[in-house]
Formats: structure tokens, C-alpha cells, sequence
């Protein structure tokens, strides 16, 4: 975008509210080529993180920056954030430097992992969310922010044994956030859910009929529902193991499996089944 008269408070002002401009200085000569093809390659129109502003001296407009900036020479390459200039290369650092002022502004490796957790989250894709979160933050343990979104992303999908297990790890500074009070509020009413009259007596049922498919069925869809999905799993395997032929306890399994995308533990307890199956 070249800067004019009519845009410069909405590319220079406006825009750097939301994300870094660079504004490059410079003139329609050969001191300036090297530079300008530099920073046009490096950044372009279309950069989804930092604008490009071309801002020619020669123009009055361009020239009244410069000189409000108090910039004597060009080429050169500005940093505006949130209307002022916070960054500054001149001369030959625009080309030699240009790569490293760059990753200043750019977002890191995590952080992009964590943008694409957070839009999988946002399309209702937490199967995806979770795998994403749990390589994030198997990566970087002491990345606070990964370890909370993991703990949310778990709670949603009622895998309340890794969200406790994350809770239970925080530090304490980690402790003393809002973001740790809630997600253990949040972790708390889960776990008293799962100690709900109803499940407590299918349990004793249970217990007390253990060849009844019909109450192994209930139960196992009952501790699924409370995040219990291991304890349902081994229950419904035990049954399975003693009858490979039984379709119903097979396809709660295999329902049971579908609603743990990005758990480890769902590959494992394919595996076992296919063993069963094959």
C-alpha cells in the first residue's frame, strides 16, 4: 500500500492499533532498489500479521513524516505500533537486518499452533483442538497458556482424568490466576457429577448382576456420559472378550471410541478391539 495524503491516518494510525506497519522510506533510485525489492519480497500486500506501507519521500506527504520522525536518510524501514514508532532500520541494516526485525513482529511457531487450536475449538472441532493442544503443550510444558486451553479443551470433551492430572501440575503462579480458579471450579462440578445418585445405583446393579448386558449397557453409557470413558471401556471389554459376537456392546464400544478424538487412549483401545475383532 503506498501512502497518500487520504490514507495516512488510516495506515499509519488506524491500522497499527490492531498489528505492527512497516513504513519504508525511500526513493525511486538505485540507492534504494536493493532495499525495496527486500522489503516488498519479505512482507508483500498480503501479510497476515504486519502491513507493508511505501511511503516515497519525494511525496509531500511521505517527506512530513519523515521529518516529523526526524528520519534524515533512505532508505529506510519504521515500525508503527498503536500510532507511534517503537522499531527502526537505515542504510544498509534494511536489507542486512530486514529478516530479523521481521521475527520481532511475527508470531512464533507455538503461537501459530495455538491460533490454529483455537479455530478448531471455535468451529466445534475439539477432537482436532485436543490433538493440536497436546502436541503444543507436550512441547513446551511451561507454556501457561497452552496447559490452560488444554485443560478446557479436556473438560469439554469429559476427559476429566488428563484434566485433573493438568490441574494437579500447575505451579504456583499458575495458581494464583483466574484462568487456574475457574478451570478448577469448572473441574470440581465435573467430578461431583460423576457422583450422581443414578450412576451410584446402576453401579450396585451391577454388582449385583454382573451377566445383565442391559445394566452393563446402561452403566457403561452412564460412566461414558460422567468422562468415566476407561472404566465404560474396560467394563464393555470384559463382556466382549467373553462374547466377540455380541453387535450391542461392540457398537457401544465403537461409540464410546468415537467421542474420545484426541485422546491417546482411543488408538489403544482400537487396537484392542480390532485384536478382539481379527
Amino acid at each position: 500500500m503506498q501512502l497518500t495524503a487520504q490514507n495516512v491516518k488510516e495506515v499509519l494510525i488506524d491500522a497499527s492499533m490492531t498489528k505492527p506497519v512497516f513504513t519504508y522510506f525511500y526513493v525511486d533510485a538505485d540507492e534504494c532498489a536493493a532495499a525495496t525489492t527486500a522489503v516488498q519480497s519479505a512482507i508483500g500486500d498480503n501479510n497476515a500479521y504486519v502491513n507493508l506501507v511505501m511511503a516515497n519521500v519525494q511525496d509531500e506527504v511521505a517527506q512530513a513524516i519523515a521529518m516529523q520522525i526526524g528520519l534524515r536518510n533512505v532508505p529506510a524501514l519504521i515500525v508503527f505500533k498503536e500510532g507511534r514508532p517503537v522499531d527502526a532500520l537505515q542504510g544498509a541494516d534494511v536489507t542486512e537486518k530486514l529478516n530479523e526485525l521481521l521475527n520481532k513482529y511475527m508470531p512464533s511457531e507455538e503461537e501459530l499452533a495455538l491460533r490454529a487450536v483455537l479455530e478448531a475449538e471455535a468451529a466445534g472441532d475439539l477432537g482436532t483442538a485436543l490433538q493440536k493442544i497436546a502436541k503444543v503443550y507436550n512441547d513446551n510444558p511451561k507454556n501457561s497458556q497452552a496447559k490452560f486451553i488444554y485443560i478446557r479443551l479436556c473438560l469439554k470433551q469429559k476427559n476429566l482424568d488428563k484434566a485433573k492430572e493438568l490441574i494437579d501440575s500447575a505451579t504456583r503462579e499458575e495458581k494464583e490466576s483466574k484462568d487456574y480458579q475457574d478451570l478448577l471450579s469448572a473441574l470440581n462440578l465435573a467430578l461431583k457429577a460423576q457422583e450422581s445418585p443414578e450412576l451410584a445405583l446402576l453401579q450396585e446393579k451391577y454388582k449385583e448382576h454382573p451377566d445383565d448386558m442391559e445394566i452393563l449397557k446402561q452403566l457403561a453409557a452412564a460412566l461414558s456420559e460422567a468422562g468415566k470413558r476407561q472404566q465404560a471401556l474396560d467394563l464393555l471389554f470384559e463382556a466382549f472378550k467373553k462374547d466377540t459376537g455380541n453387535a450391542q456392546v461392540k457398537q457401544l464400544i465403537i461409540d464410546i471410541l468415537n467421542t474420545m478424538q484426541g485422546d491417546p487412549l482411543q488408538s489403544k483401545y482400537r487396537r484392542n478391539l480390532y485384536t478382539l475383532m481379527y
